[in-house]
């Protein structure tokens, strides 16, 4: 048999990540934004009320995440179990959460529900009643579980990394202690829907199949009734006073594992490094593959997990990694770290390591726009820091095109190992 000669290497080819493009946006009367996603298979909507409502807008820490919990536990027309009744006989999936920045309410309902489902979401936006003993029981379950966290050495690590981040006095990271759930009032989560659940606060997005159907639901029941025009959100401006590079420790007594983090300071979203500043952590510690999975992982056997994430709140950007480790091996893995970001800071890394990431990136950024359910989820980091229609048609041409001396200058810029906070959670 003839030998086959091989005169050059094959060419590898970055798939392609498909379709990013931002979705159509329609205006109810009032102005509030209809972000409109189709292509769905199914006769399912999904419909998302975000509100500017999150703990940034707080003036009583803990009101805006109560605010929220406490949608479903009572109306002005209906008490808790009666609407747990009526999410079911509609078969909708209904989830509301807040975060630092936000709050929302999403709905999955089948087409030919809308009406009533849309009426449903009106009433428990709007018109939460805030029953007293729903109240204590919501407050007696979220003491427990504060409680059990105290021994979580991943919690107290995320919690004093956004201190030594933000500071003290900063939502971002404030930290709840259990004097804050027995000073909450009913009438402190009542005083802030006032201010931010309302439909000049909101935008919504509908995803799915034939979303304007869901139009004319919508004008109905958020249009407003004449209570105000539509705003862009007002971002409040907060104090960054960030701790002292080096080492924070919290003692969490009997633990067998530590917390580990070590993070920087980074930059927002609108930064013209910020998408090359993801695919260096990507390199560094954000896929199985990567830098800090085969060494402490592999190699050390150190951990099951570690991380590197890039991102960032309004006004404030953030770098850190992430993993859990037996005590005995926490100093050892702080070295390893850092003996990865120094070896990212002198050499280059090789054009193979580099598609491979590529790759990579744009495997994720396909899923991400998988369908209408998950571009929905997506849009909404565009649109809550003001990234631009094109933000992932730019990360998508940033991914494809940075270089390796590129990578090399951002870990010489960003992660900086004397500028780290190296925050340690676990057993002395």
């Amino acid at each position: 048999m003839k030998r086959l000669t091989v005169k050059q290497s094959p060419v590898i080819i970055t798939p392609s990540a498909g379709e990013t493009l931002f979705p159509e946006m329609a205006r109810l009367s009032n102005g509030v934004p209809v972000y409109l996603l189709g292509k769905g298979t199914v006769d399912l909507l999904r419909i998302e009320f975000v509100l500017n409502a999150g703990q940034q807008m707080e003036k009583v820490h803990m009101a805006a995440s109560m605010t929220n919990a406490m949608l479903t536990e009572g109306t002005v027309k209906h008490d808790a179990i009666t609407i747990n009744d009526l999410i079911d006989s509609t078969g909708t999936m209904l989830n509301h959460t807040a975060d630092k920045e936000t709050a929302s309410l999403v709905m999955i309902t089948l087409s030919r529900k809308l009406e009533e489902v849309t009426a449903l979401a009106e009433e428990v936006l709007f018109h939460p009643s805030f029953p007293g003993t729903e109240f204590r029981m919501l407050i007696d379950k979220r003491v427990q579980s504060f409680l059990t966290s105290r021994q979580k050495t991943s919690v107290i690590g995320r919690e004093e990394f956004y201190r030594a981040l933000c500071g003290n006095n900063n939502p971002y990271g404030r930290i709840t202690k259990l004097d804050d759930y027995h000073s909450l009032t009913t009438s402190a989560t009542a005083e802030f829907h006032s201010l931010y659940y309302k439909p000049d606060n909101m935008y919504i997005t509908v995803a799915g199949r034939d979303p304007e159907q869901a139009l004319p639901a919508l004008e109905k029941y958020f249009s407003g009734n004449g209570t105000g025009a539509w705003h862009e959100p007002e971002i409040p401006r907060f104090v960054f006073e960030p701790a002292e590079p080096g080492r924070i420790f919290s003692e969490v007594s009997n633990s067998v594992q530590s917390a580990v983090r070590l993070g920087w300071k980074g930059i927002t979203r609108n930064h013209p490094d910020y998408q090359g500043l993801q695919v260096a952590s990507m390199i560094l510690g954000g896929y199985f593959g990567s830098r800090l999975m085969r060494n402490i992982r592999e190699e050390k056997g150190y951990t099951y997990g570690i991380n590197s994430v890039v991102g960032a709140f309004h006004g404030a950007g953030y770098i850190v990694i992430i993993t859990e480790v037996a005590n005995v091996y926490r100093e050892e893995t702080i070295r390893e770290i850092k003996k990865e970001i120094a070896e990212l800071s002198i050499n280059e890394v090789s054009n193979n390591e580099l598609n491979i990431v590529r790759n990579h990136f744009m495997g994720e950024i396909a899923r991400m726009f998988d369908g209408p359910f998950n571009s929905a989820e997506t849009i909404r980091s565009i649109i809550d820091n003001n990234c631009g229609h094109d933000y992932f048609s730019r990360f998508v041409e940033t991914v494809k095109t940075i270089t390796p001396g590129k990578i090399k200058e951002l870990f010489n810029t960003y992660f900086i190992i004397d500028n780290a906070f190296e925050i340690i959670a676990g057993a002395k």
